[in-house]
């Protein structure tokens, strides 16, 4: 694997790099929507690079983090499902490519022969933080227990995208009687005691290939544990792992907005009111695409900047304040890129109209992928909770993670 440690490129000397195969797999992607066979887009994915972007930039966030938002934003402009599925081999690898594990020997071991196992290996990479759906909130639904040298996995988790075509999953869990526990399986398809379940989302979000899975004492050999409780950075690689996951969640989004703007600027430009004149000529209509390319940019911005926060972090548990600071401030760029989100692709169909669910307008899928932008990882209420809680207890708002 090639590691970048110099000077940090700009950000569009990176996406540049990688412009011509985002191109084609945009374009698969295109096609496998239309003929409702996403198989095809995931065969040229594949044969990109793009997948294993991270094993240029290992220890390099700043990089890696510019490329995976040209990526999934890409995706994500033509269907947020799609690059929801995608975003969840990003964020996972590439937490894993950037986590600095130099302070102990174990975990940097487990991390680099991961790593070397996803890139060179060319695997697509799905995770599950084993929740379920229940009457209670939060609950989870596996559990892994220690036998011989191994481990024994038993239980469902409701939450997987990229079910189906994963080769590697990433599963945390509670190992009994110790805490949490990060375990890496494979081969995850055709494995007799891994059953991919039924859709979670059959319907708007069905191209997220969101699953339920479930383990029959599936058994894993001592190689298999990425991070236990008993390492002291495990619980500094879970948030890091939650902030790289906020951040793309919001980029993918963002996308969404982006196919949506360009949609409404097409649909005004080719369009002729009652006089004769391109509605694209009206004031009005002028100041409301303005206004969506303001709301836009500005999000955009706020997301951008958040990803050098991850960059910051350069030596653990030392740097253990930043990674609680990256997590704050991705919870703003998430906050702050999903309700942007929403909001422009809500107005560029009411500029489009009724015609938007009609023909091969990009707004109809937008529409309805869209909405599920505020609902995951983190909802709207628990951000909104927490930086209440934080000015609370703040002397000013000015105290706030900055």
């Amino acid at each position: 694997m090639t590691v970048i440690r110099d000077k940090p490129q700009p950000r569009a000397a990176i996406a540049s790099r990688h412009r011509a195969e985002i191109d084609v797999a945009a374009e698969a992607l295109v096609r496998a929507l239309a003929s409702k066979d996403l198989s095809e887009f995931y065969r040229v994915f594949r044969t990109t690079s793009l997948p294993f972007v991270g094993g240029e930039y290992v220890d390099d966030a700043g990089s890696l983090f510019a490329a995976c938002f040209e990526i999934v934003h890409r995706l994500g402009s033509i269907s947020p499902a799609v690059g929801l599925a995608v975003e969840n081999h990003f964020y996972v690898t590439s937490a894993m490519a950037t986590f600095p594990t130099n302070g102990n020997a174990q975990l940097d071991r487990r991390r680099r022969e991961l790593l070397t196992q996803i890139f060179s290996g060319r695997r697509l990479v799905a995770n599950t933080n084993s929740k379920v759906h229940t009457a209670s909130l939060g609950q989870i639904g596996t559990s892994a227990k220690r036998e011989g040298d191994g481990y024994r996995i038993n239980g469902t988790a409701s939450y997987t995208s990229l079910a189906t075509e994963a080769d590697l999953l990433v599963l945390l869990t509670e190992l009994e009687g110790e805490g949490t526990a990060l375990f890496s399986i494979t081969p995850m398809q055709g494995n007799p005691a891994v059953e991919i379940g039924p859709y979670l989302f059959p319907n708007a979000m069905i191209d997220s290939d969101t699953r339920q899975i479930t383990f029959h004492d599936l058994v894993l050999d001592a190689d298999a544990l990425i991070a236990d409780a008993e390492n002291e950075l495990t619980i500094l690689l879970l948030p890091f792992e939650m902030a790289w996951h906020q951040l793309l969640i919001a980029a993918l989004y963002l996308g969404a907005a982006a196919g949506a703007i360009d949609d409404a600027r097409a649909f005004l430009t080719s369009t002729r009111g009652r006089d004769g004149r391109p509605l694209a000529e009206l004031d009005g209509m002028i100041t409301s695409l303005g206004q969506l390319a303001l709301q836009y940019s500005s999000a955009r911005c706020v997301v951008e900047k958040v990803g050098d926060a991850l960059a910051d972090i350069e030596q653990l548990p030392k740097d253990a304040p930043l990674v609680d600071r990256a997590v704050n401030l991705a919870s703003v760029a998430k906050y702050t890129g999903t309700s942007a989100a929403e909001a422009i692709v809500t107005t560029a169909r009411r500029i489009v109209g009724a015609r938007a669910f009609s023909g091969d307008w990009a707004l109809e899928r937008l529409s309805q992928e869209v909405m599920f932008a505020s609902l995951g990882p983190e909802v709207t209420a628990v951000i909104e909770r927490r930086y209440g809680k934080l000015i609370l207890q703040a002397e000013s708002v000015s105290d706030l993670p900055q």
